[in-house]
């Protein structure tokens, strides 16, 4: 499954990383962007009150053990490249995962509920909860990676780098070096009224960082 990583140039060890180390780096749920994630009420407690209080202590303790690398299942959206890849400057790496490793996020302004999830279990409970944001975020197209480690290794090397349009040239050579020792396609995003579409990169020299 085809999943993009977006990356800010200023963090290019970041982006090397990725390329020569082939992983993603899965961040805690305290570094979340969204102050809603990984929340979790009580629902109906009726009848099971300190069953579900219990739970709720446990599911606490739980999900400060899981980790979580967010990725987008499209590179087309300029808001994707604002937001995630310093106003178009940034990159997005195009990432092969097997599907049974992905979650992908569902959107909805209710909350997910301790009592819906008490008889499956904690981990179903924390990846229900790790798994739902806000309606807002849906432009996101998000795909997760749910995980207790640090970092989540690539089953295959990475095959396409997406630079942004805005993107620095002493970047973009040294992205582009790298990628042509390792055999990684470099394109160019280009921004569209009608949205994003990529190119492929010919010359580094005939690059322009200027707005687009």
């Amino acid at each position: 499954m085809n999943l993009f990583k977006f990356r800010s140039a200023d963090n290019l060890d970041r982006i090397l990383d990725i390329i020569l180390m082939r992983r993603l780096y899965c961040s805690d749920v305290k570094s979340f962007n969204d102050l809603r994630e990984g929340d979790i009420r009580v629902g109906n407690d009726l009848g099971r009150e300190i069953e579900i209080f219990e739970f709720g202590q446990t599911f606490s303790r739980a999900i400060s053990e899981w980790r979580v690398c967010s990725l987008c299942k499209t590179f087309n959206n300029n808001l994707l490249w604002a937001h995630y890849a310093d106003g178009f400057r940034g990159v997005a790496i195009d990432v092969d995962i097997p599907s049974p490793d992905v979650t992908s996020v569902t959107y909805s302004d209710d909350f997910v509920f301790l009592s819906d999830h008490i008889d499956e279990g904690v981990d179903a409970a924390v990846r229900s909860a790790l798994s739902t944001k806000a309606r807002m975020w849906q432009y996101e197209q998000e795909a997760r990676l749910i995980t207790r480690e640090e970092f989540y290794n690539l089953t295959s090397p990475v095959q396409r780098l997406i630079v942004g349009p805005r993107i620095e040239q002493p970047v973009l050579r040294t992205l582009a070096e790298v990628c042509s020792e390792h055999g990684i396609s470099i394109e160019r995003a280009i921004i569209a009224d009608w949205g994003v579409y990529t190119v492929g990169v010919q010359g580094v020299n005939s690059m322009s960082s200027e707005t687009p």
